[in-house]
């Protein structure tokens, strides 16, 4: 059928492009391997980082140019402000078959620039309705080499694009044995939904997900699932339980969508330290995770923890682990 590989990115939203570079080299020490580039396929900006084995992209619409607020980035802009995005994958192989799949159970895809696809087969990158999947999901295809090997470059159209974390010697190991926040990995992604069930068949089912665990999440008030998709990323669907609650807070002002990034850190209390000498600010947490204050982390939710989820067999990185 197809298979989807390891995560390309989510994307963090801005209206200040160069500031959010600056926060992600300051507090992250993060590796950019695409700099501030301009697609007029989407009248955006946005840079590629790595921390660790995960990649960000800062986003901001590209408010220079005319047409930027018809655009699909530029709506969710204008109307959600600073935020997550949308998360995105590789795809191995098996791109028509992943796309007739999300179509067969009634999910809306689009393509770049929010042109819907149509027929038996995608164009280009494949994008979904988020009211389907709880927030935007893009899939983009690994071509094949003539040899019948997968070239992990091949969505780029310069070298100077091509993702580092497919060359041969690349080690996430410095964010984990040599900066002050001890990174070991993307511990998980949070989307924010009212309805776990609503969503549940998309990303278990739909995308051959596998689900690690269910259960109650104390610190932000949820019931929550924890579900591998892919090679290397888990989505946590967290459905608040109580009304005041900060997801619940998040699904009132939003509606919905990626709530939150948490990176699994070896020793949380030296983590909280960076963070705070940084000028970030910690609006929860307990003996095992923090998560930040938007208003000190560009408008989203960053969460930092040394909680292993069960299940989990993905590695840690670094000495440690």
């Amino acid at each position: 059928m197809f298979r989807i590989g390891k995560n390309f990115h989510v994307i963090h939203m801005t209206d200040d492009l160069q500031a959010l570079d600056a926060f992600y080299d300051d507090v992250f020490s993060a590796h950019r391997f695409m700099p501030p580039s301009y697609m007029e396929a989407e009248k955006r900006d946005a840079s590629l980082v790595l921390i660790g084995d995960f990649c960000i992209e800062p986003l901001a619409p590209s408010f220079w140019v005319d047409g930027w607020a018809d655009m699909p980035l530029g709506r969710f802009y204008n109307r959600w402000g600073r935020r997550w995005h949308s998360i995105a994958w590789y795809v191995d192989e098996g791109m028509t078959e992943l796309y007739r799949a999300l179509r067969d159970a009634g999910v809306r895809l689009y393509g770049t620039g929010g042109r819907p696809q149509s027929g038996d087969e995608p164009t280009g990158a494949l994008f979904t309705h988020p009211l389907e999947t709880g927030t935007q999901l893009e899939f983009v295809a690994m071509r094949p080499k003539a040899s019948g090997r997968v070239d992990p470059r091949a969505y780029v159209s310069t070298p100077r694009l091509a993702d580092p974390r497919f060359e041969p010697g690349f080690d996430p190991g410095f964010w984990s044995d040599r900066h002050p926040l001890g990174i070991q990995k993307a511990s998980h992604v949070t989307l924010a939904v009212r309805d776990r069930a609503a969503y549940r068949d998309v990303y278990r089912k739909v995308l051959g997900g596998r689900l690690l665990h269910e259960g109650p999440v104390g610190l932000t008030k949820t019931a929550s699932e924890f579900v591998a998709v892919g090679e290397d990323l888990v989505v946590e669907l967290a459905s608040p339980v109580d009304p005041e609650s900060i997801v619940a807070e998040d699904l009132a002002r939003h509606h919905g969508g990626l709530f939150a990034v948490t990176f699994k850190v070896k020793d949380l209390a030296a983590a909280r330290r960076h963070l705070v000498a940084k000028g970030v600010g910690v609006a929860l947490e307990d003996e095992a995770t923090l998560l930040t204050d938007p208003s000190t982390t560009h408008g989203v939710v960053l969460g930092f923890t040394t909680w292993s989820i069960p299940g989990d067999t993905r590695p840690d990185v670094g000495s440690a682990g």
